[in-house]
């Protein structure tokens, strides 16, 4: 079953929402997936740049698993304010990814 997951950074301690099925289903501190997709709403984020105000407007789809984190795994981050895309610490834009941890301390790692 595909999920979406996101940061929410409204909860304290802050966690990653999972929706399923167009509704959150849980908070968990970390969650891996594969075949992930990352969907960023382009007219959520200039909305966000517009207001200033931080709202989803980008998530990562794919299929929960439980798996080793891989030393191959690259940094993906996202940030309305600097790119309208999830991209990696040089800037590259990634679209998908076969795995991606999202780890307690709401960093985001790729294998491509």
């Amino acid at each position: 079953m595909l999920v979406d997951v996101y940061l929410n950074r409204r909860l304290q301690p802050r966690a990653w929402s999972v929706r399923e099925g167009g509704r959150v289903s849980r908070h968990v501190p970390a969650i891996a997936l594969m075949d992930v997709v990352f969907i960023v709403h382009p007219a959520a984020v200039a909305r966000v740049q517009r207001l200033g105000q931080r709202a989803v407007c980008a998530y990562a789809r794919g299929v929960p698993i439980e798996a080793p984190r891989y030393p191959a795994a690259v940094r993906v981050s996202f940030d309305p304010f600097e790119a309208a895309a999830f991209t990696l610490d040089d800037g590259t834009t990634v679209l998908r990814a076969s795995l991606v941890h999202f780890l307690e301390d709401r960093s985001c790692w790729a294998v491509l």
